[in-house]
């Protein structure tokens, strides 16, 4: 018997090799998988990328470049200002340079959306949902942008990531890890770490203290600078310019987030009813934050779709799951129709000649065109960054550049326009 024992262990070694270099191959498999998913993401999101000229929320991005880093702290988007700075500091503040960091973002979040789909639901799920979410019109959009809201994508996903080990060990390292995953949302963007927060609250059963305590523990620390952007955006910042929520706009932002022109919201419906593991994760990360908002809505207006960018990796895990459970020929009809979609609303976000931008705002030109009158006088005056930041000089010789309902008033004569969003006159 000693014998037999003997030889049993002798041979362990042999047969765990096999074991280990599977496990390596799937790993390797896996980043390669990833890594293809982020080069279609990156594609994507460099071409046209310096074309458009910055609008007004990119150019707060390049007004604060400006600022020390004490200044940055009661900003909204504290930590993306506090990592664009030294990006900035050396490759400049071009359109180009000030965009591509948001690109890099959404790549990344595309690339580990793939594992976090193997683990929830199966290999193949996890490269499709990455590559629905990199080719996701509203992602690629976004990715484009000189703003934070990339970086809330990947934090929605690392901190989905972190959530999932904490739900498989529950041990204290997994919890420091979500609490810092989920602290460091908060910085990027406030509500949209709120809203992630409630939706993992809702699914964790069996832990939820734990996502409790976390979410407790993120709040506690970061409370001075919830406090200061709450009294900056209450004095003159979102809260008093967002508009309240209606029928469109809420259509608008499922269709936008489930991407596709709304093949990917009708194919996310037929992943619900298809998937069994997760099913309670992905449909209160897709569905919890647009109800939190919604519920808000009387005390402020704060239904944004780019607030609700969390929720666009469950669509995309949604839509993953019924490619590949429904069966032929549904399933080959499904990826025709989405990929229809998905071909029709990436030809929509590109179909400008680049030198217009999503907002229909042409800083660039208006610029050029009050420049070589003299200067111009901006209406209104938070949108000064914007004309500055092509050089643009502000005088007082009545010639105005005026943007969306400002001006436009008797004695006002049109000039020019600069996109549907912006025009030049005279007053």
């Amino acid at each position: 018997m000693a014998h037999v024992e003997t030889a049993v262990d002798s041979h362990a070694p042999r047969q765990a090799l096999p074991i280990r270099a599977a496990a390596r191959a799937a790993n390797a498999s896996e980043a390669t998988r990833a890594l293809a998913v982020a080069a279609v993401s990156l594609a994507l999101g460099l071409f046209q990328l310096g074309q458009p000229s910055l609008w007004i929320d990119e150019s707060f991005t390049a007004r604060a470049m400006k600022f020390s880093y004490a200044q940055l702290v009661h900003e909204h988007h504290w930590l993306y200002y506090t990592l664009m700075k030294p990006w900035v500091a050396v490759a400049g503040t071009s359109e180009i340079a000030l965009r591509l960091p948001s690109v890099l973002a959404a790549a990344a979040a595309c690339a580990l959306l793939v594992p976090l789909g193997d683990r929830l639901l199966g290999r193949p799920v996890g490269t499709i949902a990455g590559l629905v979410l990199a080719l996701n019109a509203f992602v690629v959009q976004w990715s484009q942008q000189a703003r934070s809201y990339s970086f809330v994508l990947l934090g929605a996903v690392v901190a989905t990531m972190a959530l999932v080990r904490l739900g498989q060990d529950r041990t204290r390292r997994s919890w420091l890890l979500y609490t810092g995953a989920l602290g460091g949302l908060l910085l990027f963007q406030p509500l949209s770490a709120g809203l992630l927060a409630a939706a993992h609250g809702l699914t964790a059963r069996g832990y939820r203290w734990r996502v409790i305590t976390a979410g407790i523990a993120v709040v506690v620390l970061a409370s001075p600078y919830l406090m200061g952007v709450y009294r900056r955006d209450s004095e003159g910042g979102t809260l008093v310019w967002n508009q309240p929520a209606n029928g469109e706009t809420i259509t608008r932002a499922l269709l936008e987030l489930s991407g596709a022109v709304g093949i990917g919201l009708i194919l996310a419906l037929c992943g619900l009813a298809l998937v069994r593991r997760a099913r309670w994760l992905l449909v209160s990360w897709a569905i919890a934050p647009f109800a939190i908002v919604l519920a808000m809505t009387p005390m402020a207006d704060v239904f944004i779709d780019r607030y609700l960018i969390v929720s666009t990796p469950a669509f995309a895990l949604l839509v993953a799951v019924a490619l590949v459970r429904l069966r032929n020929p549904w399933r080959a009809g499904a990826a025709g129709t989405l990929a229809v979609g998905v071909v029709a609303a990436l030809l929509i976000w590109y179909a400008p000649d680049g030198s217009d931008n999503w907002t229909g705002q042409d800083w660039k030109a208006a610029s050029r065109y009050a420049m070589a009158r003299g200067g111009a006088t901006i209406d209104p005056i938070w949108a000064r960054s914007a004309y500055r930041y092509y050089g643009g000089v502000e005088a007082d010789n009545g010639l105005y550049l005026a943007l969306g309902g400002f001006g436009g008033g008797p004695q006002s004569t049109p000039e020019a326009r600069f996109g549907d969003d912006l025009r030049a006159e005279r007053r």
